[in-house]
């Protein structure tokens, strides 16, 4: 039998708030803010404590992604059609995209390497940090992690870690 353990991150206070632009959309090709909540799904098979997962050390993993992002810039590295340039001399980052140039502060951005900033990319994204930074009990079959932009909108993205 596999158990599952959720985490609600609107509930549980694992939240950011950022803004980003989406290519070739008629509103959101503008520049525009979210505020972001992270979620949590493990499923697997219990320990020999009766626990899927520790609750504690799962959620601090998903505040730290969440801080990296929290009152930022979110840049898509891995699209050709955004160009990103970096001025070390002045702390800038200029950023062309479909006519439109964006000069920011170093330290108010954070490149993130996705083609796109939706909530789809992300939560794939997000994943892949959680798994490589969380401390996943050997039990742990699958994780899904969700994103969402806005209380009721969002997307998941799932990997099986073990079979």
């Amino acid at each position: 039998m596999h158990h599952q353990l959720q985490i609600d991150g609107w509930r549980s206070n694992i939240r950011f708030s950022s803004c980003h632009m989406l290519l070739r959309h008629d509103k959101c090709s503008r520049l525009h803010g979210h505020s972001y909540a992270i979620h949590l799904k493990v499923t697997g098979e219990l320990d020999e404590n009766h626990m899927l997962a520790d609750f504690g050390d799962m959620k601090k993993a998903l505040r730290s992604i969440a801080d990296g992002l929290d009152h930022r810039i979110i840049l898509p590295t891995r699209n050709p059609e955004i160009l990103i340039l970096e001025n070390e001399a002045e702390g800038s980052v200029t950023v062309d995209m479909q006519g439109k140039r964006y000069v920011f502060p170093v330290c108010d951005i954070v490149k993130v390497p996705i083609t796109t900033t939706t909530v789809e990319e992300l939560s794939n994204h997000l994943l892949g940090r959680f798994l490589e930074t969380a401390k996943i009990p050997q039990g742990v079959l699958e994780v899904s992690l969700g994103v969402d932009e806005g209380q009721g909108q969002g997307a998941w993205s799932t990997r099986m870690v073990r079979e």
